[in-house]
């Protein structure tokens, strides 16, 4: 391995905390630079997939994030009027193959507890805003005025909505759906050992993703134009629409006593055509956000983080290890991005016609053994790319 690096890691999220950690590990000197000043986790229940599994599973921890997970043997999603629409079951594609429903904070709070492990220098508190570059290394400068360097190389990963990309000299193209969700995670055990979603068209989309520890995230997409007229509306009668479309919700309601409970989230999907330099790289949702559609995002960034330390290992500089990496997460990253952005409208649009043609081929295409296995590979985080088959970590 060549270094130790001086390496600045930018966003204390699931990918720079796995990178700064892993990178720590390996013996570079790692400085993790966050915002905010106590950091904790943003958002509701995320789907831990094979690819994500086998990452946690190498830093040591997978046992540990799913004692509080839960097991799911499959994805159904089913019609209002109650017929399947699909019923993907794990172990079809390998009898010991899972998903796991885990709480957001679960993930980052194990992760984040690895960071004392490691001789890395954390910094809380502290917003970068520009970057300054010299003959001895790159320094990063934080809203304050204070300098951070110099440094071999900075990893960013400031989340989907990323600042530092432009900073950074990064164009990216980001288009934002129309259609968001509505979530809340309480206790509930209505749902054990599926994700299930209730579909009517592509106007309307409900999920329900057991958590482990009697949890559950429900989910209810809306447009983002209704957003506001939803949370100022009474919520009995929001309620009892949940209800009466899945009455497996009823369990999760009976905690919700206020609207503030509520919360929205928007999606974006974000095209990153260059994604380094010599020197700073983007990982994670900064690189590649997406719909939460294929449940991919949280695994895509463990990869990142994974690979990455990887490559930087193998090769003989940042520069080489960066076009590595390019390389070697091209065609796995192309097909997650331009699958989930196909995928989305399907789910959630205005474009009835989508809906339509979704429920004649969806429940026909599993029909196909080898279609049936193409599918499996894609939801595990297996599918290493249009014309290539498994992904191996």
């Amino acid at each position: 391995m060549a270094g130790p690096y001086r390496v600045a890691v930018v966003g204390a999220g699931v990918a720079g905390t796995a990178t700064a950690f892993l990178l720590a590990r390996d013996g570079h000197h790692v400085t993790l630079l966050e915002q905010v000043a106590d950091p904790g986790p943003i958002g509701a229940g995320i789907l831990l997939q094979c690819s994500g599994q086998e990452v946690l599973r190498r830093l040591g921890v997978l046992d540990e994030v799913l004692a509080h997970a839960a097991e799911l043997q499959e994805l159904h999603a089913r019609h209002l009027s109650g017929g399947t629409l699909i019923r993907t079951r794990y172990p079809e594609l390998d009898p010991s193959c899972r998903a796991y429903g885990v709480h957001r904070g679960v993930l980052f709070q194990t992760l984040y507890r690895l960071l004392p492990t490691q001789p890395l220098d954390v910094r809380v508190g502290c917003e970068v805003v520009g970057r300054l570059r010299s003959s001895d290394g790159e320094f990063v400068q934080d809203r304050s005025g204070g300098r951070h360097g110099p440094f071999d190389l900075v990893v960013i990963a400031d989340g989907s909505r990323s600042r530092l990309r432009q900073v950074f000299g990064f164009r990216a193209r980001v288009h934002r759906y129309a259609h968001g969700t509505l979530w809340v995670t309480g206790p509930s055990t209505a749902v054990r050992g599926k994700l299930l979603q209730v579909v009517r068209g592509c106007r309307q989309l409900l999920g329900l993703l057991p958590l482990g520890d009697g949890l559950c995230s429900l989910y209810w997409g809306l447009p983002v134009r209704d957003f506001e007229r939803v949370k100022a509306g009474k919520l009995e009668p929001l309620k009892d629409e949940i209800r009466a479309f899945a009455p497996e919700a009823t369990e999760l309601l009976d905690f919700v006593h206020d609207t503030e409970q509520l919360l929205f989230t928007g999606y974006q999907h974000v095209w990153v055509r260059r994604r380094h330099d010599d020197r700073v790289i983007l990982i994670g949702d900064t690189a590649h956000a997406m719909s939460p559609h294929l449940g991919q995002g949280i695994n895509l960034a463990l990869v990142d983080a994974w690979r990455l330390a990887a490559c930087l290992r193998e090769q003989p500089s940042p520069a080489a290890a960066f076009r590595a990496f390019s390389r070697l997460q091209r065609e796995y990253l192309r097909y997650y991005s331009v699958v989930t952005y196909l995928l989305s409208p399907f789910f959630q649009s205005d474009w009835p016609i989508l809906g339509w043609g979704r429920d004649i081929a969806l429940p026909v295409m599993p029909l196909v053994p080898w279609v049936k296995h193409q599918m499996l590979l894609t939801v595990t985080g297996q599918k290493g790319g249009f014309f290539r088959g498994r992904m191996t970590v």
